[in-house]
């Protein structure tokens, strides 16, 4: 991998503004005499910021393997991406996913190349904006390991050699290390301010929350790629920082939504207390429409106005009214938050369930004069309070401390007005029933796939071609991406993954 970094697009902002959405290139620029003022930083942290809104908005290959579907139709797509077809996986998807997030991180090295040239910028504001490229770069390379494993790790914007991958563990520490740094930085979220001194209320900024949040999953994914139990107290810690009062006056303050209706209405609309990262997510851009989630072939509105709520039977894949009904117990208000009418016998009839858990859809007429979904009026959440609760109790169950673990999960539990734990049709086994919570609560969120990996569940919880996988094919990179074909383009020290350069003979 080559980079040649002789200029990048930014955007120049109003002062005024702090919204992510308008992020547009505007103009060229190179960097001779760039980099002097606050503004300077201050536009290219938000083209970083831009590019990691690309970037998580991609809905990735693993977000449908986990996908929640017992519906689908024979030749769909996600049928193959499930049976893991080689040459479906290596498509325009993951390699431009590949791409966007090293496009993104060569605005950060970028960034840390040449800070140092402004002048006349207040001390206190060239660590916040350091601290969003720490925070970025954490993010970046997070979901890169857990998508593809072993990665490159770059080395500023003026090196030009060819890079080789690094093993999974020492991108997990980059990461760390860049997310320790973000958070020493960065203020709580009610300080956050632009370069006009005024305040930033816009939840995909960095803050001391969100990089809590993400040093939690960050030491949880360590805990599983190398088995450490010093990881797992590190993930517990970084969660308690989120959910403990004592913590509030450090990290700011985080509170869960009354309940599923709120979730749903409030949480998964934008800038709710429960909430700590999020994408702004612009609902006039056509092509944000499937972002918010991982299948909108499931959103709870027609895809055309006039669209009536039977022809979801047509769609490609769904979830069945029965497979609602077993996720979700008898008297869990999550079955009628999440779903539209389950019990109408309109939707009984058609049999397939009506995700209903992002609300306030948003239509535009197209040429033909039909009414289509313009998008979706809602951000997507990242992390929230909830997930940190049951990451948790996830991490407190493996270091041996089941009645902590029940504690968390239960708090959950007591919000969905479900039975608490231990409860009729739970299993008996306390990380085993924590996974499973996590699928009720964080539902189509974008984590089954990834909470499936973490806690070894691949066996049984995923679908189609891991069926077959042995323990050595997980061993050999089965259940991460294959490197896609663009990143080898005249790099001769990238190496494909073992299990799947053996599918590629």
């Amino acid at each position: 991998m080559k980079r040649f970094l002789y200029s990048v697009l930014v955007v120049l902002l109003c002062a005024s503004c702090d919204s992510l959405l308008d992020l547009e290139p505007k103009n060229g620029v190179t960097f001779e005499h760039y980099f002097t003022t606050e503004q300077d930083l201050e536009a290219v942290v938000i083209q970083m910021h831009g590019n990691l809104r690309t970037a998580l908005t991609g809905v990735t290959q693993q977000e449908f393997m986990g996908l929640r579907v017992d519906v689908v139709k024979q030749g769909s797509y996600i049928n193959k991406i499930r049976g893991l077809n080689t040459d479906y996986l290596l498509n325009v998807t993951n390699q431009q996913q590949w791409k966007t997030y090293y496009n993104t991180l060569a605005i950060v090295d970028l960034f840390f190349d040449n800070y140092k040239k402004a002048k006349d910028v207040a001390p206190e504001r060239v660590r916040f904006y350091c601290g969003q490229g720490e925070f970025v770069k954490a993010m970046c390379y997070f979901y890169l390991v857990r998508m593809w494993g072993d990665a490159v790790i770059t080395k500023g914007s003026n090196y030009i050699d060819k890079y080789a991958k690094s093993p999974a563990s020492v991108v997990l520490d980059t990461a760390i290390h860049a997310a320790l740094r973000a958070y020493d930085m960065l203020p709580k979220f009610s300080g956050l301010k632009n370069s006009n001194n005024k305040a930033l209320t816009s939840k995909q900024y960095g803050c001391k929350g969100s990089a809590a949040a993400l040093l939690a999953h960050l030491y949880a994914w360590k805990a599983h790629v190398v088995g450490g139990q010093e990881d797992l107290k590190e993930a517990e810690k970084w969660a308690s920082k989120l959910i403990e009062e004592k913590y509030r006056d450090e990290v700011g303050v985080y509170t869960l939504a009354e309940n599923p209706e709120e979730v749903c209405a409030e949480v998964m609309h934008r800038k709710s207390a429960e909430s700590i990262f999020e994408l702004e997510i612009n609902y006039q851009d056509a092509s944000t429409y499937s972002v918010f989630l991982p299948a909108y072939s499931m959103i709870g509105a027609p895809i055309v106005k006039t669209e009536e709520k039977m022809d979801i039977k047509d769609k490609d894949f769904g979830i069945t009214i029965a497979g609602v009904n077993s996720l979700f117990p008898a008297g869990d208000a999550r079955r009628e938050a999440y779903f539209y009418h389950l019990d109408d016998p309109e939707w009984q009839e058609a049999g397939l369930a009506y995700l209903y858990k992002w609300r306030y859809a948003r239509y535009g007429a197209s040429v033909a004069g039909e009414v289509w979904l313009k998008g979706m009026d809602v951000n997507r959440v990242i992390f929230r309070l909830a997930d940190m609760y049951l990451l948790r109790a996830e991490c407190r169950v493996k270091m041996n401390d089941p009645a902590g673990a029940k504690a968390d999960l239960n708090v959950i539990r007591d919000r969905a007005e479900a039975k608490l734990w231990p409860a009729e049709g739970d299993s008996g086994d306390l990380q085993y029933d924590i996974f499973k919570e996590r699928e009720k609560e964080l539902l189509y969120e974008g984590h089954r796939y990834y909470d499936v990996v973490r806690n070894g569940y691949w066996k049984t919880e995923l679908q189609g071609g891991f069926n077959d996988l042995s323990v050595e094919d997980v061993k050999d990179g089965a259940l991460y991406l294959p490197v896609p074909q663009t990143a080898f383009s005249q790099n001769d020290l990238m190496i494909q993954n073992t299990f799947w350069a053996s599918k590629m003979k």
